[in-house]
């Protein structure tokens, strides 16, 4: 039988003190009580751990092996239940993230390094994938958090709003609404070549797209690329083409490119934490972080 650790701290402080009665004090027990728990370890270990006498305790062989080991041991049992209680709490452990393209520009970078800076014992995974894998993949157990821009509704996840991002334009500095004042109207982009991903890859999103032309009463000509994080922007090079971005893809943008605001002021892009429901500890710690980031950064309305 291995002792508990009560009994061990019991113990150490008799040695410590050398005295039942200053232990006693010691510890807020009743040195009758002490004593008898003394004796049970004893007995548990089956040594003589002190030898009693009227007016003094003295430690024998193995008392004093206990005494010079036994606080490392119980600083490193403490830690144990620390660490458990912690991870219990969301505060230590791993946790992986799910995340589509268009969210890591600026809004995933920016989280992560909230969630490294308020809790740097968390160790984070990422992985880009399409949008309408990021539900099944928290839903499945396969990550823990996704971020996604427009993400789908799905039974056993839910969707919490994250960031509202201004839409706009990223065309080549030599492009001809390079040089447009902010506010570009949809009907002057549709001039141009515009990229857009395939509807399968995010048909929400997709569709929001089409109905803002629509809108204008103009047909695009979409240009279809596949989804891929790709900071570089390198199919614009051909001052051409146009790509409708949110404002985080202007984050640390080259200084080849420009982003300009769409003429719509009201027009947004909805990005969304996907949480399992119920959510464990570490996707709780997540969302409570990253709302507390999205405040600080203006990214939700008040």
């Amino acid at each position: 039988m291995i002792p508990e650790a009560r009994l061990l701290r019991y113990f150490l402080a008799v040695a410590e003190e050398r005295n039942f009665t200053r232990a006693a004090e010691r510890l807020h027990i009743a040195q009758p009580s002490l004593s008898a728990q003394i004796r049970r370890l004893e007995s548990q270990l089956g040594v003589r751990l002190l030898e009693r006498t009227t007016r003094v305790v003295r430690l024998t062989e193995a008392g004093r092996a206990v005494q010079e080991r036994g606080p490392a041991a119980l600083a490193a049992l403490f830690e144990v239940w620390d660490a458990a209680r912690r991870a219990g709490r969301g505060e230590l452990g791993r946790i992986r993230i799910v995340y589509s393209a268009s969210t890591g520009y600026g809004t995933v970078p920016h989280l992560v390094e909230s969630l490294h800076r308020h809790h740097p014992d968390i160790e984070v995974s990422a992985e880009m994938l399409r949008t309408p894998d990021i539900g099944p993949a928290v839903l499945e157990g396969r990550a823990d958090v996704g971020i996604a821009r427009t993400p789908e509704p799905a039974g056993g996840v839910r969707v919490r709003p994250l960031r509202w991002e201004r839409r706009g334009i990223l065309v080549a500095a030599g492009h001809p609404l390079a040089a447009a004042a902010p506010g570009v109207h949809p009907a002057a982009i549709a001039v141009f070549p515009v990229l857009a991903h395939p509807r399968e890859a995010n048909p929400a999103h997709y569709d929001e797209l089409v109905e803002l032309f629509r809108r204008a009463g103009v047909r695009p000509r979409l240009v279809e690329r596949p989804v891929a994080f790709d900071p570089t922007q390198r199919v614009l090079r051909d001052a051409e083409t146009v790509a409708l971005v949110g404002e985080a893809s202007a984050d640390g943008l080259s200084p080849w490119l420009r982003w300009l605001p769409l003429a719509e002021p009201h027009d947004r892009l909805l990005v969304a934490l996907v949480l399992p429901d119920p959510a464990p500890p570490s996707a709780e710690r997540f969302e409570r972080v990253a709302l507390e980031a999205a405040a600080e950064a203006g990214w939700l309305p008040a």
